[in-house]
């Protein structure tokens, strides 16, 4: 009766993270005007294990257990180190494989912004979902995952103006929405050490873009309001592959590829431009210039390849590294903005905890650190827009459990104040749980 009631109280818990996740991924979580372009600003697959370490992922293998390693563990009650916990890396699919113990991650990330050009500084914070995922081994070299988490985001409310035959224009830019990804992947170790990876994810979601260019009343002219909804609905593949080896009794090497080839994602577009008089909220419609009504469209994506090394001193710590290149060569967006090959960099570092699960607590915590890297894809009137981020975190294990409560903040900053641009100074905060446990398997008490 205990085994059925436990599986229960699961299922409702897993119950309400979905609807709590529907909810917020249907929060706006950036402010930024670098995500106008394309698909919005694109989120990381990072989860509760990488974040705070760069966000490097591409040759980072969770730990693995033994069935009869588990079996001893929790007829102990033993409280379980973190280098112990499965977490569930989706930065490469390939990964799955290694996952021995049903595994459930969800995290909450908040960023907080400081936005700075020639002409003002504010600031702002926005909350949102940052994953809900789950794993399940299937055998021992052969796993599964499936979850949600935003795949992009787009938010922002600026103005520019210029000076036209001595007459002001003002442009007024607003936009919100973005994409969400579902996505379901399997990986197996088809032969010693080498593990081959395959994710396959439903992109949604919907992003408004309004733009209006006012006039001066005394030149006569109408102003003009153009309302965009585009609507993205499509299908993807990632595909990954990892491969481990050792130098030595205790040096412990992973390699890691990856590779996303999609280069579009299929669009219906919903478009009004009208001209107008009056103020804002209180329009007297002159005219209909354009009309759109769901055309079928496409959004330009980035194909997206990737290579991680990583090195682990057994049972002490690990470093790892990541390069990633997306190809934007020959997109143009719109007229000053330019698309190119953007390369990002990823560093991470983890010390492992004390595997004396009952010596002094902060022995027992995980700590990672690490520093990411991005010649953005964003190149606005010469200027190319940079990001860059430095993390910290730890990783607390939860008493009598194979779980661990998971944060870590990411210190960073994105463009700069040169030709009238934007500058944001960000401060990341992310808490996630990770929860190890052998599900759907009755357990026999004395």
């Amino acid at each position: 009766m205990k085994f059925y009631y436990t599986i229960a109280i699961k299922s409702i818990g897993l119950s309400c993270f979905f609807l709590l996740s529907t909810v917020l991924l249907a929060q706006k979580f950036t402010d930024s005007p670098y995500s106008r372009y394309g698909v919005g600003l694109l989120n990381s697959t990072v989860t509760n294990g990488n974040f705070a370490m760069g966000r490097a992922g591409y040759a980072w293998r969770p730990f693995q257990y033994k069935p009869i390693v588990y079996d001893s563990l929790a007829r102990s009650n033993a409280q379980l180190n973190d280098r112990g916990t499965n977490y569930i890396n989706l930065k490469n699919p390939a990964s799955f494989s290694n996952i021995s113990l049903t595994t459930f991650e969800a995290s909450i990330i908040s960023r907080n912004v400081n936005y700075s050009n020639a002409a003002e500084e504010r600031s702002g914070t926005n909350t949102q979902l940052g994953h809900m995922n789950i794993a399940l081994p299937m055998g021992e070299k052969w796993g599964i995952a499936f979850g949600l988490r935003p795949f992009s985001s787009v938010g922002y409310d600026y103005s520019s103006q210029e000076i036209i035959n001595s007459n002001t224009v003002t442009y007024l830019f607003e936009g919100k929405g973005g994409v969400n990804e579902i996505f379901a992947g399997t990986a197996i170790e088809l032969i010693p050490n080498l593990s081959l990876g395959i994710r396959g994810k439903f992109l949604f979601g919907t992003i408004e873009d309004d733009r209006r260019i006012i006039y001066e009343q005394s030149t006569n002219f109408f102003n003009t309001i153009d309302q965009k909804q585009t609507q993205v609905s499509d299908f993807a593949v990632d595909l990954g592959a990892q491969y481990r080896f050792k130098l030595g009794k205790d040096n412990l090497w992973t390699v890691g590829l990856f590779a996303s080839p999609m280069d579009q994602l299929s669009t219906k577009e919903t478009q009004i431009i009208r001209t107008y008089e009056g103020e804002i909220n209180f329009e007297s419609i002159k005219d209909t210039v354009k009309l759109l009504d769901e055309q079928s469209s496409t959004l330009p994506i980035a194909p997206t390849f990737g290579l991680g090394i990583a090195y682990e001193k057994k049972g002490e710590w690990l470093i790892t590294a990541d390069i990633t290149s997306r190809q934007w060569q020959n997109t143009t967006f719109s007229e000053g903005i330019e698309l190119s090959s953007s390369t990002e960099y990823n560093f991470g570092f983890e010390k492992f905890n004390s595997s004396n699960s009952f010596g002094p607590f902060l022995s027992r915590m995980g700590y990672r650190t690490g520093l990411r890297y991005n010649s953005s894809l964003l190149t606005i009137d010469g200027e190319e827009i940079e990001e860059f981020g430095i993390g910290f975190g730890i990783a607390v294990p939860l008493r009598k459990s194979f779980s661990t409560l998971n944060v870590g903040i990411e210190i960073g900053r994105r463009g700069n104040q040169k030709n009238n641009l934007t500058q944001e100074d960000f401060l990341n905060l992310q808490i996630g749980i990770t929860i190890n446990d052998k599900w759907f398997i009755k357990r026999v008490y004395d």
